[in-house]
């Protein structure tokens, strides 16, 4: 499957305007809602800089763990 890419935002509509270019530029999108939930592909998680298609990388964003629960 293609590569997937994460959007974060706090504008629905932004996010899906964000997604649409994602696809347009060939990569599924993965949106994980508020930029509160950006620590989601912070460094040192199994999201952060990956190849994943989209199933692929939900299952790492699903195991993210914040730093603070390390």
């Amino acid at each position: 499957g293609r590569r997937a890419l994460v959007v974060a935002g706090d504008d629905a509509e932004a996010r899906d305007r964000v997604a649409a270019l994602i696809d347009q530029f060939g990569f599924d999108a993965v949106d994980i809602g508020p930029l509160a939930e950006g620590w989601r592909i912070q460094r040192d998680t199994p999201g952060y800089v990956t190849r994943f298609d989209a199933d692929g990388l939900r299952e790492a964003l699903a195991a993210a763990k914040r730093y603070r629960d390390m």
